[in-house]
């Protein structure tokens, strides 16, 4: 049975994600404390698939997730999910919101929800956990007084209740899951491609490197500059678009952007996410 693992504990939007990932699939999940040890879990052979958090519409990119990769292991993306992210109130049974007298949440959600904790529960204390899961956890053994920012995922996971719904200030707030392999995906003829490249410091460089996929019509759906953990002021490019490397039209363009690059890598071609196919 293949393994997949996720970013514990259970409750976390990683683990619902994941939950999504092997439904119907027969595969086994297992539970890893930090996105590190995670990353370095499919890449080592320990586990076959890893479900990782790339980016939050809110937030932006989870970097520690796009340096591993491109810097630290052998992997490639070989899916993607999307998941909305709703924060609620959780609190144990029967605990009304006047009652609450400390809030624990991971550091981006109680960011995300600052609004509500506002107008809601000023002055109550805010503590940060290491992930929304984490302090649901911490709840359900700790005084009544105490409340979570949670998922409705988690309050089922820990029999919590939950006090109020939909309380992050952003409509739209949600987060893109890779799933990570050893192994590279077949093309499915609704494919999305992610690279990383770096080009010279001369005027016009970067222009002409997006020109190959502009002539060639292929759809860049995101781009963005990371550091080359080099030296200060290098960087590379960090780019997804439609298509699959075996695509003749992309293979082209990427053998080109390739002898034209400091560096260059693949980090996977794999099927697109709509809410139709999952």
């Amino acid at each position: 049975m293949e393994k997949v693992g996720y970013l514990g504990p259970e409750g976390t939007f990683t683990h619902e994600a994941a939950l999504l990932y092997v439904k119907g699939k027969g595969m086994e999940l297992v539970e890893y404390q930090t996105i590190p040890d995670l990353i370095y879990g499919v890449d080592e052979g320990q586990i076959d698939h890893a479900v990782v958090p790339m980016e939050n519409s809110v937030e932006g990119t989870v970097n520690i997730t796009v340096d591993m990769i491109i810097h630290e292991v052998s992997v490639y993306i070989t899916g993607e999910l999307v998941l909305p992210v709703h924060h609620c109130l959780l609190a144990k049974p029967g605990v009304q919101l006047d009652e609450l007298k400390v809030v624990l949440s991971h550091p981006q959600a109680l960011a995300q929800c600052r609004r509500f904790l506002y107008e809601r529960l000023r002055g109550v204390e805010l503590r940060a956990t290491s992930s929304t899961a984490a302090a649901a956890r911490e709840v359900v053994v700790g005084p009544r007084e105490w409340g979570a920012i949670g998922s409705k995922h988690a309050a089922r996971v820990f029999g919590l209740d939950i006090i109020e719904e939909n309380i992050e200030e952003h409509d739209g707030n949600c987060t893109r899951f890779v799933v990570l392999s050893r192994q590279q995906c077949q093309p499915t003829g609704y494919d999305k491609t992610t690279i990383a490249f770096s080009v010279d410091h001369r005027p016009g460089s970067l222009y002409h490197a997006l020109r190959l996929f502009a002539e060639r019509g292929i759809n860049l759906t995101k781009i963005e500059s990371r550091p080359m953990k080099t030296s200060l002021g290098e960087y590379l490019f960090l780019v997804d678009f439609e298509g699959h490397m075996r695509d003749a039209v992309v293979q082209e363009a990427l053998d080109e952007l390739a002898s034209q690059s400091r560096h260059f890598v693949v980090l996977g071609s794999y099927p697109r996410f709509t809410q139709e196919r999952g």
